[in-house]
């Protein structure tokens, strides 16, 4: 599990919490868009189509603030530039909004073939090497069929060189979100024991070896007395 995977990943810092969560938001999209059909989950690029216009709109008019300026002059467009850069900073408030409102930690929102919808939602805790993920899963109509947290330890889907095991991924995936587990039965299997939580602190702690018994403690410290 230790050896670097044969589909070219790239190498994640087992010490940045961030890096984890991010190289785990992106393997979520391309497992649920290709399950088997029916299962199979269109992705909804809604949230960053709206976050991506409103980012150029607001360059746009920067952009063409500048231009006039330098070709006819501060006289000439002083209140078009007061009128751009109050637009421009109503555009950047409503951008933040939707940053922190709407999207809100969605790393996916996927659609079945009947109009079943599934969104993810990822979050993590400073220097907690633990992965936790909302996840609701609607009916047609919007009823929520599913509406939980899972959490997952990233040591459970990341070897020690830091290259994301994607099976075992799949494996966490599969045995808590039911209807993954319906599309991918090979996947949905015994999960080994999770390391308790006291035996794991920080991302450092999760590759600490073996800890060497010293003169003062264990069997070093009967054989001191012994001969004492």
């Amino acid at each position: 599990m230790d050896e670097k995977p044969a589909d070219g990943a790239q190498k994640v810092s087992l010490y940045s919490i961030n890096d984890l969560k991010n190289a785990t938001d992106d393997a979520l999209a391309p497992y649920l868009t290709k399950l088997p059909f029916p299962y199979t989950f269109k992705q909804s690029h809604y949230y960053t189509d709206v976050r991506l216009a409103v980012g150029y709109a607001a360059v746009s008019i920067a952009a063409t603030t500048f231009y006039a300026d330098w070709k006819l002059g501060w006289d000439a467009t002083k209140n078009y530039t007061a009128a751009a850069c109050v637009l421009y900073f109503i555009l950047n408030s409503f951008l933040t909004l939707w940053i922190w409102k709407s999207e809100a930690g969605k790393v996916f929102v996927g659609i079945r073939e009947g109009k079943q919808k599934l969104t993810l939602k990822s979050s993590v805790k400073k220097h907690v090497p633990i992965y936790r993920l909302k996840v609701r899963y609607e009916a047609p109509s919007g009823k929520n069929w599913v509406d939980k947290e899972i959490e997952g330890r990233f040591s459970q889907w990341f070897n020690k060189a830091g290259y994301l095991q994607h099976a075992e991924l799949k494996k966490w995936l599969a045995n808590n979100i039911e209807v993954v587990g319906m599309a991918d039965p090979q996947s949905k299997k015994e999960i080994e024991e999770p390391i308790p939580d006291e035996a794991v602190q920080t991302p450092i702690e999760l590759h600490r070896g073996p800890v060497l018994e010293t003169p003062s403690s264990g069997k070093g410290a009967r054989k001191a007395r012994r001969k004492a």
